[in-house]
């Protein structure tokens, strides 16, 4: 019997060192993952590691409990979980965060792409990305946010991982164990399963980036004042977001006001609303929130909220005082960020290639955009339309999009720029100027926001029939200068003549990414942006916008 017993534990370890050093089954720590060629490039890929318990059941609405993984068990990597619930409620940001196909609540899982190779068997940079999508929609499993060209390209480690949107992720019941803010923490939690874990996958646990677009930023920036994330990354590249703008951190009574509203449409009883909520599937949650969006003609229905553990009680006066993580920041924005936002609130114009918008409609398009009437309306229309003819239909959209992008991306970007400048941040700055030469956009729609994701996570080098060779460099390039960051904190890329230099707020120097032109330039000082922070102050928390 002995014999036997020894012989089976003999065989079971032939097996566990047979997983750990096949080329097809690599195997880091407990995790048994793939082998893939991307770009004439081996990688190791890790999909479905749960980093918090499954936030079902009782666990729903709660704060994410970490994960305990058996001392015995090799966990099988090799398929990705499924998505967060949603239903996107607009088809025209629908192809920025596709609604995937399988969704659960059970979705708190990450994916980890590591290069074979280790120059100089030294640990890798890590660069950790967090989708955007209005904090109601959003994946790590899209194509689009696929971490294997980037890791192949800039020989560095990349993880994505899912997190708990729309009311599962947001909802406040003013209850402890419901607080709110469950998809702000799930973001903690992967941080810090990635800081206490990278090692493990040959990664330098001080040399990690977080790096996302839109609420994806935005999110950033609100672990950059963090008091649950200080040491848990040291640089960060912030993709058309900030949280420099109060409607980004909203008092805790805005979502407890939306989650009484919500429970209503679910049909739940104001007096045990948590309870209730619990009882009904996940799919009637996130249907009645759409409804709620469509019905109130918004985007951004839950928002991250002020208050601990995430934030203080006042975090826009932590921006204003300096007091960020010590962290290097590379931050921008695309040209046109209001484009999909403008289509959401109007979608006859997506199927005009010369749209005609009226004075008329476009204040239509700001009052429902930012929730406002009367006076404050009027200003903001005379800012951006008062010296606009009335039949100049090409630039009173020109204004709008503009409008609706300057108070949600571009100016909370730019006043968040001077602040970390102001405060002796190393900080680089872009402008994204290009939009796919293939793309089904139409032309007047410029540069979309989300159109610089295609370029970062090297979609041109992986479909290269769908672009020109001078998009695979432009894409190559742009790697290149987001890995060099996260491996040096100087972003440069392979022949490179001039240098990138720190934004400063004299020089104000930017760099302008053009199809073939990437150059340096000057940041422009926009008065409008003025015009926002003062606007902005005087209606807090009224504004509409992602």
């Amino acid at each position: 019997m002995k014999s036997l017993t020894a012989k089976i534990v003999y065989a079971m370890i032939i097996i566990l060192q047979f997983f750990k050093n096949s080329n097809n089954s690599p195997t880091y720590g407990k995790f048994n993952g793939n082998t893939i060629q991307v770009l004439n490039t081996t990688l190791y890929a890790y999909f479905g590691i749960p980093y918090a318990v499954a936030p079902v059941d009782q666990l729903r609405f709660q704060e994410p409990q970490p994960v305990h993984y058996k001392s015995n068990i090799i966990y099988n990597a090799t398929r990705k979980s499924p998505s967060c619930m949603q239903d996107p409620p607009f088809p025209i940001l629908e192809w920025i965060n596709r609604n995937p196909k399988e969704l659960s609540e059970d979705c708190l899982y990450l994916n980890i792409w590591v290069p074979s190779l280790k120059p100089n068997e030294k640990p890798l940079a890590t660069m950790v990305w967090i989708y955007g999508g209005s904090f109601n929609m959003g994946s790590a499993n899209m194509n689009l946010h696929d971490g294997a060209v980037i890791a192949a390209v800039g020989n560095v480690i990349v993880v994505t991982f899912n997190y708990r949107v729309t009311a599962l992720g947001f909802a406040n019941f003013n209850n402890e164990d419901a607080r709110g803010n469950m998809g702000m923490l799930d973001q903690v939690m992967a941080l810090k399963w990635v800081h206490r874990n990278i090692e493990t996958f040959g990664g330098d646990k001080n040399l990690i980036t977080v790096f996302g677009q839109s609420t994806g930023a935005i999110s950033i920036a609100h672990h950059m004042i963090s008091p649950l994330t200080k040491g848990l990354f040291n640089r960060v590249i912030l993709q058309s977001g900030s949280n420099y703008q109060e409607y980004y951190a909203v008092n805790t009574t805005f979502n407890r006001e939306n989650t009484v509203m919500l429970s209503q449409e679910v049909g739940c009883n104001v007096s045990d609303m948590l309870t209730c909520m619990r009882e009904k599937s996940a799919h009637e949650i996130v249907e009645a929130e759409k409804r709620l969006i469509k019905r109130q003609q918004t985007i951004l229905y839950y928002h991250p909220q002020v208050g601990p553990p995430l934030l203080s009680d006042d975090p826009f006066y932590d921006i204003d005082t300096g007091k960020f993580h010590d962290v290097e920041v590379l931050m921008g924005s695309v040209m046109n960020e209001g484009t999909p936002f403008v289509i959401a609130l109007n979608p006859y114009l997506a199927i005009e290639d010369k749209p005609i918008l009226s004075k008329a409609e476009a204040k239509d398009i700001m009052s429902r955009a930012y929730k406002v009437t009367g006076e404050y309306l009027d200003r903001i229309v005379k800012k951006y339309l008062g010296n606009v003819a009335e039949n100049d239909h090409s630039e009173i959209l020109k204004q709008t999009i503009k409008a609706l992008g300057d108070a949600a991306f571009s100016c909370p970007i730019s006043h968040l720029v001077e602040r970390l400048s102001q405060y002796d941040h190393t900080v680089y700055v872009y402008k994204f100027n290009h939009t796919r030469i293939k793309s089904l956009f139409k032309r007047w729609m410029g540069v979309l926001h989300s159109e610089d994701l295609h370029f970062v996570f090297g979609r041109p080098l992986l479909k290269q029939k769908d672009y020109t060779e001078e998009e695979v460099l432009f894409s190559r390039r742009i790697i290149q200068l987001w890995t060099s960051f996260a491996k040096t904190g100087k972003p440069t890329y392979e022949g490179m003549e001039f240098e990138w230099k720190p934004f400063d707020r004299k020089q104000r120097n930017s760099l302008s990414l053009t199809l073939g032109n990437i150059r340096n330039m000057k940041e422009e000082v926009d008065e409008k942006c003025e015009f926002w922070k003062e606007f902005l102050r005087e209606y807090t928390n009224k504004m509409y916008m992602h």
